[in-house]
């Protein structure tokens, strides 16, 4: 039996001892590292399954997570409609007006830890109030804090955007009243539409500093409200009740049913019809227009109809969601509003009451037996605005004839504000 020597190795066939460096010992070894790379693919093979199957179950378990975040936003969002439906905590404010004319236009925000409040009457007078976010609001437009800022003609219409507040009037000679937030910076000032063909401003819609008026037969766009320096005559063939914007691109309503787009960097521009026949008319007038998810269009009729539009595909003429219950035959003023976070819409109706629908699955309004939605108000709805007075805590501003309610959404008569999760 040959001795083992370092670094040696005893060769059978030759008698001999043989480096382990050498050839001979990688013939020697041949077969077991042959073997070895022969597993090696198996091995490689092996791994890729469990790799796979990793892969497998990841993708299943992020698909019962994903189920599950998605049950749980939908039944969230149930549990919220539920809340709101239940409100009924509803508090009454003592008027703004000084000579009891009905508020028709009225907007509240929130600007440098102040909330600002503004409503306009049928006399022409504009009124403003201004309160710390900490104090009680509607204790608060209860007892004081309104004053008279200015008169015009009957206030039309009021728009927020920034730290500007826009206020309209109807009538042969449309004004604009500019009032700024912050008062220390600029003053409040009157202008007007210099046409002699604009009149009548039903309504209004300013995103940053482009003012869109809806007036008789057309719409106006004032691209910098501040210093007037482009203004383009949008003509529809019928009185614009209803506008909205996105970026360049404008949308109205007219009296004769119809919903137009226009790009206002093309003047002179001639609107597209959209969601409607070209060969047909509505006579069904337009009176909301409003943009949600970046690309859903939510018009309301003069018919009581309300539905919501895909604005990816201007020719299809069937709504994505139809909103059903609402009444109304005749009037044009009949205001429409929705919570910050898009997940509600309310309306109110020619019959005096307010409803409210679900904007993820419309149909007919959500009510409750304990809903004060229920109750039919002595007059005429003519505003309505959603606002977020603390995170998750939601209120409703409504007027009716020269007064002002606020409803707490989600609260009963007795209990706190509580936090909803929209």
């Amino acid at each position: 039996m040959p001795r083992e020597l370092p670094g040696l190795y005893w060769d059978k066939e030759k008698q001999r001892y043989f480096p382990l460096t050498s050839s001979r010992r990688s013939q020697v070894v041949g077969p077991n590292t042959s073997t070895k790379l022969q597993s090696a693919p198996q091995a490689r093979t092996g791994e890729s399954k469990r790799h796979r199957n990793r892969s497998l179950l990841r993708a299943r378990e992020d698909a019962r997570l994903s189920f599950r975040t998605t049950h749980k936003d939908k039944l969230m969002h149930q549990i919220s409609c539920f809340q709101v439906a239940q409100t009924s905590h509803v508090a009454s404010s003592s008027t703004p007006s000084l000579t009891g004319c009905a508020i028709t236009a009225f907007q509240s925000v929130s600007y440098n830890n102040n909330v600002h409040s503004f409503a306009g009457d049928t006399g022409g007078w504009f009124y403003s109030s201004v309160i710390g976010r900490d104090e009680p609001v509607t204790g608060h437009h209860a007892s004081h804090g309104w004053r008279p800022e200015f008169m015009i003609r009957q206030i039309s219409s009021i728009c927020i955007s920034g730290s500007r507040c826009i206020a309209t009037s109807f009538g042969p000679e449309s004004k604009i009243l500019h009032f700024p937030l912050d008062l220390d910076s600029e003053d409040i000032r009157v202008t007007r539409v210099n046409n002699r063909s604009a009149r009548d401003i039903w309504t209004a819609d300013l995103q940053g500093t482009r003012l869109v008026l809806g007036t008789n037969d057309q719409a106006v766009v004032i691209d910098d409200v501040a210093d007037r320096a482009t203004v383009c005559f949008m003509k529809t063939g019928s009185d614009v009740f209803a506008v909205t914007q996105d970026n360049n691109i404008v949308y109205t309503g007219s009296r004769a049913g119809i919903v137009q787009r226009f790009d206002s960097r093309i003047p002179s521009t001639k609107g597209d019809r959209i969601f409607s026949d070209l060969n047909t008319t509505q006579n069904n007038s337009v009176t909301n227009l409003k943009i949600f998810y970046d690309w859903q269009l939510l018009t309301s009729n003069i018919d009581g109809h309300l539905a919501m539009f895909d604005l990816r595909f201007p020719g299809n003429r069937t709504p994505v969601i139809s909103f059903t219950g609402n009444i109304n035959t005749y009037t044009t003023k009949t205001p429409i509003t929705v919570d910050p976070h898009e997940q509600f819409l309310f309306a109110a109706g020619q019959d005096r009451r307010i409803r409210l629908w679900s904007l993820r699955t419309g149909g007919p309004p959500l009510v409750s037996p304990a809903n004060v939605f229920q109750k039919p108000f002595e007059d005429p709805i003519r505003a309505l605005q959603v606002v977020e007075e603390q995170q998750g805590v939601l209120g409703l501003w409504a007027t009716s004839g020269a007064a002002l309610y606020k409803y707490n959404l989600g609260q009963r008569m007795g209990e706190e504000s509580e936090t909803m999760q929209c």
